[in-house]
């Protein structure tokens, strides 16, 4: 998660695996430090699944732009928590929705 992210962002891998759409128009994105993110030309749009130890735990809508954001699969940002209702419990280490009360457990890297 990175919560200065303007919008969600798919590796380029992954969208591979998702199902990419080419943008009419490029789009040029800046990262929160001013700097330049490659790609613009692509985006996905589809469903999540959020699996934990125990199994399914929910599934989401998703529109994200696709870019190089290294070895990184998937970058959320806060517009997206909170578009879905979700709320950054920083005590307890974990991701709460408020519409659902899904818990979902964070780890630090």
């Amino acid at each position: 998660m990175d919560c200065a992210a303007s919008a969600p962002v798919v590796g380029e891998r992954l969208a591979k695996k998702m199902g990419m759409w080419k943008r009419a128009k490029k789009v040029n994105l800046k990262q929160g430090d001013g700097t330049n993110l490659s790609g613009g030309n692509f985006m996905v749009n589809t469903m999540i699944q959020i699996f934990q130890d125990k199994g399914f735990i929910g599934k989401f809508f998703l529109d994200a732009e696709v870019l190089d954001i290294g070895n990184k699969d998937l970058i959320l940002g806060l517009s997206w928590l909170v578009e879905n209702g979700f709320m950054v419990d920083t005590e307890s280490r974990c991701l709460r929705n408020v519409n659902t009360g899904m818990v979902i457990k964070c780890s630090v890297r």
